[in-house]
């Protein structure tokens, strides 16, 4: 959802479910909205060369072609190319500058969920991994409509963090890049 219409674009809003319906093989139960006050922000700290990202998700077993009982924990292992970047302010762990978030993937009107984000890891410019462990209540991890941007977004409300570049994308098999 952008900071520019509540209400998606048509055909975004199409891409969002059809990514979700890829990636997770199941039909969403229910379509919602982000409060009008959240936006992706125009710019965000550089974090560094992102390491993995850690999620909770309910999505039918890619191997399996089962649906779990119960939520499954996944781990993704990031390829070369693909960035993490940071909410600016206080708790920031690093301050390697700011970038311009990509207007590709700041103006969307539709994201997909993937699960609840448990964490993520990068490395900073200085070679130092930085650790960010999912504290209840959970934030959840977001893709948009293309699936070439993670986002961690916060109670429907705070971008955490943004994770984009390489080979990044997501797909039935997973995340990927």
């Amino acid at each position: 959802m952008s900071r520019r219409s509540r209400n998606p674009a048509p055909a975004e809003a199409e891409d969002a479910i059809d990514k979700y319906v890829e990636f997770h093989r199941l039909d969403p139960q229910r379509i919602g909205e982000f409060p009008a006050s959240f936006v992706i922000p125009d710019e965000m700290v550089v974090g560094g060369k992102a390491k993995w990202v850690t999620y909770r998700s309910g999505k039918v077993d890619p191997e399996s072609l089962r649906k779990p009982s119960t939520p499954i924990n996944y781990i993704h292992e990031h390829d070369a190319g693909v960035r993490t970047f940071l909410r600016p302010g206080p708790g920031c762990p690093v301050d390697y500058g700011r970038i311009d978030v990509p207007r590709k993937f700041r103006e969307v009107t539709a994201l997909t969920r993937l699960g609840q984000c448990l964490g993520y890891c990068f490395v900073d410019d200085d070679g130092v991994e930085h650790e960010a462990k999912g504290k209840r209540p959970l934030p959840e991890l977001y893709t948009v409509p293309d699936g070439k941007c993670l986002i961690v977004i916060q109670s429907r409300r705070d971008v955490l963090a943004m994770m984009w570049g390489g080979a990044l994308g997501v797909f039935a098999r997973g995340i990927d890049g």
